[in-house]
């Protein structure tokens, strides 16, 4: 598949739309209040969690695979940290002002999971290798997120946990879906003689996780949809902060991605699963993080949207920077 600007910019509307029946049925007040939560709840817990174990089951084992998961494990984690120092850099935060600390995180951790993962999805849908490296970019996410994230908008160690980080269902479905394609070597329903019962059987539970898999995709869109509906235009707009988490997430995150990869000797697809999922908007947790720890759940929930919104410009943009600059195509 050749990826250009164009099909980058089309696979980011078509990810918009989907987000279209969510705000619409959000302001016909035709879905109750915490719609966005229970359904956040679904996709983190089930759909997310299917569809990494699935990316494992995609393709055969390959010593390559393995090889650029550990590739893109360390790369996820130094961008992370460079992109760490930098905001405690440029926020120095001395008066511990709790919307700083939002701001800090903010400009961090990006939505891999609810927007990254469905974007790779729709922008290489017969990818089962591309998937496996958001696997790990997620798996990176979540350590991070429950250790040095929790501090950054809490100021606060005690609130660091490593039970969340091992209880993660996405770290469980990376860790399980790892073991199952480094023992099997081949997909599960290759294991059984065809026509066999077995082989039905296989057949038919990996078509059930699949579905659940593919929900990923509209659920995440229309939770997104539910939260713009939610949310004040006018503060959206006006909040100068805002622009500044936008700056320093959508451009300097990317551009620091960008950098890092552009000259390594590596594959290209994992250059562009790093560069899609690095770009992607603030976290949906940055404002369940707000809300918990300090507060400033208006600002986050702000913040959160409006990377969204920009997110439509600046992941092509960006994309054509990548690919006209430093010549990293696919």
């Amino acid at each position: 598949m050749q990826v250009d600007f164009l099909s980058v910019l089309i696979t980011v509307l078509s990810l918009v739309i989907l987000a279209v029946p969510g705000y619409i049925l959000a302001k016909m007040k035709l879905l109750p209040e915490k719609a966005s939560d229970a359904f956040s709840t679904v996709v983190l817990y089930v759909c997310q969690t299917a569809l990494v174990f699935m990316g494992f089951q995609k393709t055969a084992y390959d010593p390559k695979i393995a090889k650029n998961m550990l590739i893109v494990f360390g790369l996820a984690t130094a961008v992370h940290l460079i992109m760490i120092a930098v905001m405690y850099l440029c926020f120095r935060n001395k008066s511990k002002n709790a919307k700083q600390n939002v701001v800090r995180y903010a400009g961090v951790f990006g939505n891999c999971g609810y927007m990254g993962m469905p974007f790779l999805q729709a922008l290489f849908p017969n990818s089962g290798e591309i998937l496996i490296y958001c696997a790990v970019v997620l798996a990176v996410f979540n350590i991070l997120n429950w250790t040095i994230g929790v501090y950054m908008m809490s100021g606060d160690k005690k609130d660091m946990s490593l039970k969340k980080i091992l209880l993660n269902p996405v770290i469980i479905a990376v860790v399980l879906g790892f073991v199952i394609f480094m023992i099997a070597k081949v997909p599960i329903v290759e294991l059984a003689t065809p026509n066999s019962t077995l082989d039905n059987v296989l057949t038919k539970l990996v078509s059930s996780i699949n579905f659940l898999g593919d929900m990923v995709t509209p659920m995440a869109m229309i939770i997104i949809g539910i939260r713009l509906a939610n949310v004040n235009l006018k503060q959206l707009f006006m909040d100068k902060w805002a622009y500044v988490v936008c700056f320093f997430k959508l451009i300097v995150m990317s551009l620091i991605t960008m950098l890092l990869v552009a000259f390594l000797p590596i594959d290209n697809m994992v250059k562009l699963a790093m560069f899609f999922l690095l770009s992607m908007p603030c976290a949906t947790s940055t404002a369940m993080y707000a809300i918990k720890f300090n507060g400033e759940g208006d600002s986050a929930s702000v913040f959160v949207l409006l990377t969204t919104i920009l997110s439509i410009l600046t992941i092509p943009l960006m994309f054509l920077i990548f690919s006209g600059v430093f010549g990293i195509n696919v």
